[in-house]
This record gives structure tokens, C-alpha cells and sequence, in this order.
């Protein structure tokens, strides 16, 4: 009897290692639990990215050069500087994917005469 006790105990332990790894609560956890890191992470980047970019202005600000002051000025107004994205926004939407078919075959057969021309 003592020898099925231990191949009953064996074949418990490996139908419980089977359930665990069909668990769909647990799936779904690790599923939520990475895209909260990647948008943590993407936060942490952009974050520092910011902090870079203020830590350049202050020192242009502070250090008083010609090439400095041109520098500061001109992130000033590229800063200021008001963008319209409608025109954007409208190309966008007129966008067709057979426009890009178009353009790549032309672009193939530019490239194909070139080097024809070339080896002739």
C-alpha cells in the first residue's frame, strides 16, 4: 500500500503543475501586469527625456554665449511657434493605400532603368 500512496501523491502534484498553467485568471494577470510596465516604462522614458530637454534650456539660459543665446532663442520660438495640423489631418484621411502602390512601382522602375543604363 505504501508503494501507491507515493504514485498517488506524484500524479496529484502533476495534475495541480497542469491546472496552474491553464489558469486563465492568472494569464490575464500577467497580460495586465506587462502592458502596465510598458506604459510605465514609456512613461519613465518620455519623463527623463523632458527633464534632459529642460536641464538644456536652463543651462543656455544661464551660460551667456553668441552660439548660446542663438541656441536658446531659436528652441524659444521653434516652442512658440503655433502648428496647424489640420492639412495634416486632411491628407490623412485621403490617404489610399493604392497611392503607395503606385508610387513604389515608379520608384522600382526609376531605379530598374538606372541601372540598366548603367551596365549598357
Amino acid at each position: 500500500m505504501g508503494n501507491y500512496n507515493t504514485q498517488y501523491q506524484s500524479y496529484y502534484n502533476n495534475l495541480a503543475k497542469k491546472q496552474r498553467g491553464t489558469n486563465n485568471f492568472a494569464s490575464e494577470g500577467k497580460r495586465q501586469s506587462k502592458s502596465m510596465d510598458f506604459y510605465i516604462q514609456r512613461l519613465t522614458k518620455e519623463l527623463i527625456g523632458v527633464l534632459v530637454l529642460i536641464m538644456i534650456v536652463i543651462i543656455l539660459k544661464m551660460v551667456v554665449t553668441p552660439k548660446t543665446q542663438y541656441a536658446y532663442n531659436y528652441s524659444k520660438e521653434v516652442i512658440n511657434k503655433p502648428y496647424n495640423y489640420s492639412i495634416l489631418i486632411k491628407k490623412a484621411k485621403n490617404f489610399r493605400l493604392n497611392d503607395i502602390q503606385v508610387i513604389s512601382v515608379n520608384f522600382m522602375e526609376k531605379i530598374k532603368n538606372k541601372f540598366s543604363m548603367k551596365i549598357q
